[in-house]
């Protein structure tokens, strides 16, 4: 008879970034939904962040964006300077229809706690 492995539990730690994890995402779509239609620049969403008191990283703001666009929930367009190639590019997000339902409450994800 074969033996399965025991589903190992989350320890806290692991349970703690899942956590913030999920707020972090809720917080980007209430942001992106107060503002809809209108697109936000991704430096502008990370300095909002930081000033509603959310320590969060460029690159943890860029995996919360990427879960939220793997789920449909935000769309976001990346643009170059032609005047200044050498800079990094520029990030402009909006909410999706999907993510405005997750915002209003008629529908749920559990990776995502609105706020």
């Amino acid at each position: 008879m074969a033996k399965t492995k025991p589903q190992r539990e989350p320890n806290r730690m692991q349970a703690q970034a899942a956590a913030r994890a999920r707020r972090l995402r809720g917080a980007l779509l209430s942001l992106l939904a107060e503002e809809s239609p209108q697109r936000l620049n991704a430096d502008v969403l990370l300095g909002v962040l930081e000033r509603l008191h959310y320590d969060v990283t460029s690159r943890e703001l860029a995996a919360a964006l990427a879960y939220l666009q793997s789920g449909g929930y935000v769309e976001y367009e990346e643009l170059r300077s032609r005047e200044l190639p050498g800079l990094p590019r520029l990030v402009r997000v909006g909410i999706t229809a999907a993510g405005a339902d997750l915002v209003d409450g008629t529908s749920d994800d559990p990776g995502i706690d609105i706020p």
